[in-house]
């Protein structure tokens, strides 16, 4: 290989680094914004990309001071994202399937910065605001997949055994509902009296029904995932493979859960409103992390490495061997 092409390229392991930073980044930002919200700051600064008419940085008071430092930390986590993206065509060995979700990454991350700034100079909508976490999982979704796909010990070859048709469509039905779920709860935070400034808009939808619709989609969301371990339980290899990730959505599910009805039943707090919103980025990401783990092919047997050269591209792979 070229000795200035070389330099230009960036290892397997500093890639996935770099990507588990940024998912870890978009995670801290959705909490940190929501505090932001939750404080009362959300017009700390009233204009974009200047805080506001008269100054570019402004601390002078207390919601300033908080929105500038969540805008910072925007920044922060920009830096990461744009390595990312550019690491994913210059990995070395070249992982096949990490180019796309990094160019998504960094899309739905410069679309959030867009729509942050909308949703300044749009007086705190509530349609921007929902837009505005929703990208921020779509973000951290991608991100999950990518790493996902950059693991050291490569791809493993063959079939997805006990993986049944049924599996899959249980796994992409959890999916959808807890996405569901996560919609359906911005839609009662945009109704909520949370809304980042006393002149900021609300949906004007009625708490308690909204909520209850967020509830219903919540159950749905338990109700496949326990027809999902239900169907798991008949394959005893498959199933055990998955204890681990099974036990972890089930542990964030209720933790979740619990925190919902008990903000809900307390007139809904900011602390517990802040926990919330983190319990429902952790929800996201150990729902991203089950589905990838159920539908991941599984060898038959011990793992045969070998790695095979095209050009300057290598993939690891894993050949099934029978066991005596």
């Amino acid at each position: 290989m070229d000795p200035d092409r070389e330099r230009l390229t960036m290892s397997l392991r500093r890639y996935r680094q770099i990507a588990i930073l940024t998912v870890a980044g978009v995670c801290f930002l959705t909490v940190a914004g929501a505090v932001v919200r939750l404080t009362g700051s959300g017009l700390g600064c009233d204009d974009w990309p200047n805080c506001n008419s008269e100054r570019f940085i402004d601390v002078s008071t207390g919601h300033a001071a908080i929105e500038q430092i969540n805008r910072l930390v925007s920044g922060l986590v920009g830096i990461p994202t744009l390595l990312m993206a550019i690491g994913a065509f210059r990995v070395r060995p070249a992982r096949r399937g990490v180019k796309v979700p990094s160019l998504v990454v960094l899309g739905t991350i410069l679309g959030n910065g867009v729509v942050g700034g909308l949703a300044v100079r749009g007086d705190l909508h509530p349609f921007l605001v929902q837009s505005h976490f929703l990208l921020a999982m779509l973000s951290i979704g991608f991100g999950l997949v990518a790493i996902h796909r950059a693991r050291p010990e490569g791809v493993v070859a063959g079939s997805t055994i006990g993986v049944t048709p049924l599996v899959t469509a249980l796994m992409a039905g959890l999916g959808v509902l807890v996405a569901a779920a996560l919609a359906t709860g911005t839609v009662v935070t945009g109704s909520g009296p949370h809304a980042g400034d006393e002149t900021a808009r609300r949906y004007g939808f009625d708490i308690s029904s909204v909520a209850e619709v967020h509830s219903v989609t919540v159950w749905m969301a338990v109700a496949a995932f326990l027809a999902l371990v239900v169907v798991l339980r008949r394959d005893r290899r498959l199933f055990d493979r998955l204890s681990r990730p099974v036990s972890t959505w089930m542990f964030v599910a209720v933790l979740q859960g619990g925190i919902g009805y008990l903000q809900y039943f307390n007139d809904i707090p900011a602390t517990l409103v802040a926990a919330h919103v983190a319990g429902a980025v952790a929800l996201w990401v150990v729902t991203v992390q089950f589905i990838q783990a159920a539908l991941e092919p599984l060898a038959s047997g011990l793992p045969d490495v070998h790695a095979p050269e095209t050009g300057d591209d290598q993939e690891i792979w894993f050949r099934a061997t029978p066991t005596a």
